[in-house]
């Protein structure tokens, strides 16, 4: 199984007796999801038994009810499919179950699988001479069984037959590590990895209580599957909800939730959850680093913004009246959990803020990503679709992961991240409400690549080339009308400014950035006023 399988559906092969059935419930209940029994799903259809579809219809009849059956169960998300003996047989078949996703191979010997069916009279094809019968049928499907799926042995139990498919899930799915000696951790990034989260912190010894943090209106549309998954880990889960927007990061929301975890009875081995995009994120880390000095975290990005930069590397944070980000705590998680379908709900808003990231990371580490962002603008901001957003995601995630391996709290390094930040914060403090995070670090980067222009350090060419790029993608890149006074003190604010000057991470070129550059306020001042728009 080739790393980065799409997890959309699970498919369980095998001959009569290998246990798929009650292995596909088992293994349903674990990741929180449905189980279709095709066999079952036929003799619905069609009400009558199998036994008499092929008495009175014939194989060849039961053959054609079984593609359209599994077709149709392939077409669903979030579910696992038991099929029958013989499903294997059509290469129509086959390449359905492929497509929906991996497809496992429950594999057991002659005498388990005669001793599991030799009395049931219900199999019309073992007749008469069960052993015989069933000798022959795995002579002739053996070899299609091993091409069509990983072996699993079926001998065992069905607990131990799904935590075995669950170790090959878990080893197939795309993992960013983040090496941090003892902190280190991964980010596992896929379709359907959602479904993972409770076998991921069985691995890791989680304790059995899990916090999830998030806000209604993604409770009702993600919690569902994620507590699934959780209890099917065997976790028992509190849903905490603060309200949506930036209005969550506070100290106020913050005191909520350590009341909820303190009243729960959570210790250091329990597990908080932030589910959503970076204020979930900073919030619940937040909490998570300051509850009995370090609760463990996870960190479920529901936002292409969150999935590329902010669920990475430890940065949380609440708000203060002052500035953005004033009160906070470097706080590791102990994974990531980046679900590329969870995109598919994103309003088209969040997505083009969430590829702003993505810019960003092109213009100052990756010269390639920028140039497959740029190829493929059009297809990554088109609505709903998720198509080509796992590999940005992933790539940005590695160069995120890379950063923080280098300087972990922000000393140095890691400052390169902050392209577009001094005066994209400036703008989200001193006009709140009016642009999402990612909008204003599209306008933050329009403006200090002019800056990066003017010192010299960045081809006009590039700074144009950049912008084209960012109104591609539907981004804003002027700055509000109005007076700049309130913007300019904001930037004074900054924490990324030293000794009283400002200080800025600016591009030298696509793909390389120059980090702690001095910008007098004069050329701060007279560049953001070109980049306004008009009164």
């Amino acid at each position: 199984m080739t790393p980065g399988v799409t997890m959309r559906a699970i498919s369980l092969i095998g001959p009569m007796g290998s246990g798929k059935t009650e292995a596909g419930r088992a293994l349903a209940r674990r990741l929180g999801w449905a189980c279709i029994d095709t066999d079952a799903e036929i003799e619905s259809h069609e009400g009558r038994a199998i036994p008499a579809i092929f008495r009175e219809s014939g194989e060849a009849h039961f053959r054609a009810i079984e593609r359209a059956v599994v077709q149709r169960a392939a077409r669903r998300q979030n579910v696992v499919i038991a099929t029958g003996g013989g499903a294997i047989l059509s290469p129509v078949t086959c390449g359905v179950l492929a497509k929906a996703g991996p497809v496992f191979y429950l594999r057991a010997p002659l005498d388990v699988l005669l001793q599991r069916v030799g009395g049931d009279r219900g199999r019309p094809l073992l007749g008469d001479d069960p052993r015989s019968a069933l000798e022959q049928l795995l002579g002739e499907r053996e070899a299609l069984y091993s091409q069509t799926g990983v072996p699993i042995d079926a001998a065992e139990p069905a607990d131990a037959v799904v935590e075995a498919v669950l170790r090959h899930l878990a080893g197939a799915v795309h993992r960013v590590r983040v090496a941090l000696g003892p902190r280190a951790y991964d980010a596992i990034v896929g379709t359907g990895v959602l479904a993972l989260v409770g076998f991921e912190l069985q691995r890791l010894g989680a304790g059995r209580q899990v916090a999830i943090v998030t806000h209604r209106s993604l409770l009702r549309r993600f919690g569902g599957g994620l507590t699934r998954a959780l209890e099917g880990g065997g976790f028992t889960v509190h849903a905490v909800t603060v309200p949506a927007g930036e209005q969550a990061k506070s100290l106020r929301q913050a005191s909520r939730i350590l009341d909820a975890l303190g009243a729960a009875g959570f210790t250091r081995s329990d597990t908080a959850v932030a589910l959503g995009g970076g204020v979930a994120g900073d919030l619940a880390g937040f909490v998570a680093g300051i509850y009995m000095r370090g609760l463990r975290l996870v960190q479920v990005p529901t936002t292409l913004l969150a999935q590329i930069d902010s669920s990475i590397g430890g940065k949380t944070a609440v708000n203060h009246p002052r500035a953005k980000n004033l009160i906070g705590v470097y706080h590791q998680p102990a994974l990531v959990v980046t679900d590329i379908d969870t995109l598919r709900s994103l309003p088209p808003r969040e997505r083009r803020a969430g590829l702003a990231e993505a810019v960003k990371y092109g213009m100052v580490l990756d010269h390639s990503l920028f140039e497959v962002v740029e190829r493929d603008q059009k297809v990554l901001a088109r609505r709903r679709a998720v198509d080509g957003l796992e590999e940005i995601v992933r790539r940005c995630a590695t160069l995120k992961a890379r950063v923080v391996e280098e300087d972990e709290y922000e000393r140095g390094p890691r400052e390169v991240l902050n392209y577009g930040h001094t005066v994209g914060h400036a703008v989200e403090a001193t006009i709140p409400g009016r642009f999402v995070h990612g909008e204003a670090i599209a306008i933050g980067m329009h403006v200090e690549a002019r800056i990066a222009v003017r010192l010299g350090l960045l081809d006009a060419h590039d700074a144009d080339r950049q912008d084209g790029l960012l109104q591609g993608l539907g981004l804003p890149l002027a700055v509000p009308a109005g007076p700049l006074g309130l913007l300019l003190d904001a930037m004074r604010l900054d924490k990324k400014r030293r000794d009283g000057r400002i200080r800025c991470t600016l591009p030298e070129g696509i793909g390389r950035a120059q980090l702690g550059v001095d910008v007098p306020d004069s050329l701060m001042q007279e560049v953001v006023a070109a980049c306004q728009e008009s009164s």
